[in-house]
C-alpha cells in the first residue's frame, strides 16, 4: 500500500469514529438511565453503558 492510500484510509476511519462518538453521546443524553453498581468507584447504566464516577 502506498502512504497516501493509508493516510486516506486513516482519515476515513477518523471521520467515521467521530460520527459514532457523536451518536453515542446523543443516545446516552436521551437515555432514561437505570444504573447498577459497578463497584465502589463507579456505576454503569444497564441500557446505554454510561458510566458515573462515584469516587475520585
Amino acid at each position: 500500500m502506498k502512504v497516501e492510500k493509508i493516510e486516506e484510509e486513516i482519515n476515513k476511519f477518523k471521520t467515521h469514529l467521530a460520527f459514532l462518538e457523536k451518536r453515542l453521546k446523543e443516545i446516552q443524553q436521551s437515555c432514561n438511565h437505570h444504573f447498577c453498581k459497578g463497584n465502589q468507584y463507579y456505576e454503569k447504566c444497564i441500557k446505554c453503558n454510561k458510566v458515573n464516577v462515584l469516587y475520585y
